[in-house]
């Protein structure tokens, strides 16, 4: 009597079912939020921490660009330093060989990609100029010539939106 008491113990174990219901709610829940937390209008400017964008009511959202920033101490293409503000202002030149060189080798790359992939756009000529409101117009005048001699005619001025 005995063993048939252990064999009725071993035959009532419970074998435990995932309900796939609550699973498929919950994942259908964090696809929700995720599409509505997903912002896919224009880009997420980055400013450097000691700009002061100048602000402005235009309704135009910033597009995918190179960025060229300019603080009060350095000129940045990119979030990499290319050349010290003070430099480019005691130099007689109007072009900044340093800005030149760097936007030539970014050209080249878009120039590249676009004739490997019949998908992407390759090369278009926008450029994004970030400038606190304290620089010089002399210095942006370099900076924009220098953008457009190596083919970047197309300059997006980066501001704060005013309210």
């Amino acid at each position: 009597m005995i063993d048939i008491k252990r064999k009725s113990r071993h035959a009532k174990k419970s074998t435990f079912a995932l309900k796939l219901t609550p699973l498929i709610d919950m994942m259908t829940i964090l696809l929700v939020f995720l599409l509505k937390s997903y912002s896919a209008e224009g880009q997420i400017v980055t400013v450097t921490q000691d700009l002061r964008l100048p602000e402005s009511t235009a309704d135009t959202r910033p597009r995918v660009t190179s960025v060229v920033a300019v603080t009060s101490e350095w000129i940045l293409l990119d979030g990499r330093p290319i050349s010290r503000v003070r430099r480019v202002l005691d130099s007689d030149r109007l072009l900044i060989p340093e800005l030149s060189q760097e936007l030539t080798r970014l050209r080249a790359i878009s120039q590249g990609i676009g004739d490997m992939s019949n998908q992407m756009a390759g090369f278009q000529g926008n450029i994004a100029i970030q400038g606190d409101r304290e620089i010089t117009f002399d210095l942006l005048k370099r900076i924009m010539l220098t953008c457009g001699r190596i083919g970047y005619n197309n300059m997006l001025l980066t501001v704060l939106q005013r309210n």
